[in-house]
């Protein structure tokens, strides 16, 4: 197993923890978790950037502050899913990125999946297909925040590609947050909601945890290339799965299990494949 993929999988652990609390925090708007998200991660990759003495501001400015707001975009597009419609159609939704990923990658970085390849990714697309076609809750609103969600995320992910051997990681990483407080900021005025302390300390626990799980994946993306490892972000569908039926009560269908046995097949496959 490459370095790239062990790094993938760990942050996917971690943001499967992410997504199963902010759906416990529906309470909550979905914006203004973002925003207390970012605020942790702002202060911990400040801390790591400047004990490097890395500068904020270079020639790759650009590409980050593309990063950043690609990321920010997918971010709120994809927490307020999480608690608009089940667990795992969200999570399904979101890593239809993948597919995005090597699709988008072959114009930004000029990666190319092997032939082969191609049967692999539309099984895999045709297990996500098969999980949401078979669940009646899920909005169309939504669905379509969901996809447009996971295009901005397979965005963010090549412009990581891009940054490769140009930029620390960290300072990628730093970008994240520097951008999506100032987008947050003008939604979040209209639709604060002052937490509790138990909040509060939530919100902030998922910002930590997000601060490992962006590390893990920047370096994924940095070490690998995005056709050998992105289809492995759809393991965490199987988390969510799970993390659904555990403590949201959800149920999964005959179809559901269909969907995910295409999923992980796919992914799989597809892994060798690029290998």
């Amino acid at each position: 197993m490459s370095l790239g993929v062990k790094y993938i999988l760990i942050a996917g652990l971690f943001f499967s923890v992410i997504n199963a609390a902010v759906k416990y925090y529906s309470h909550i708007p979905s914006i203004e978790i973002v925003f207390f998200r970012s605020i942790v991660t702002l202060f911990i990759s400040y801390y790591y950037v400047s004990k490097r003495k890395l500068k904020i501001f270079n020639k790759y400015s650009k590409l980050l502050f593309l990063r950043g707001a690609f990321g920010a975009t997918a971010l709120i597009m994809y927490f307020h899913t999480i608690q608009k419609i089940p667990l795992a159609t969200a999570v399904t939704l979101l890593y239809l990125a993948p597919v995005f990923t090597v699709i988008f990658a072959i114009f930004i970085t000029k990666e190319k999946p092997k032939p082969l390849q191609w049967p692999f990714i539309l099984m895999s697309l045709s297990g996500a297909i098969v999980i949401k076609s078979f669940d009646p809750t899920i909005d169309f609103k939504y669905f379509v925040m969901g996809i447009t969600s996971a295009i901005f995320a397979a965005l963010a992910y090549n412009t990581i590609r891009l940054l490769k051997d140009k930029t620390d990681p960290q300072l990628i990483i730093f970008y994240f947050p520097l951008i999506t407080i100032p987008i947050c900021l003008p939604i979040l005025i209209g639709q604060w909601v002052t937490p509790t302390l138990y909040d509060f300390l939530g919100l902030i626990l998922i910002g930590v945890l997000t601060q490992l799980a962006q590390i893990f994946m920047t370096k994924a993306y940095m070490y690998s290339s995005a056709s050998k490892i992105s289809h492995f972000n759809y393991l965490t569908t199987v988390y969510a799965l799970l993390c659904g039926i555990i403590f949201f009560n959800e149920t999964i269908t005959y179809s559901g299990i269909i969907g995910l046995a295409l999923i992980i097949v796919g992914v799989i496959l597809s892994s060798k494949t690029a290998s």
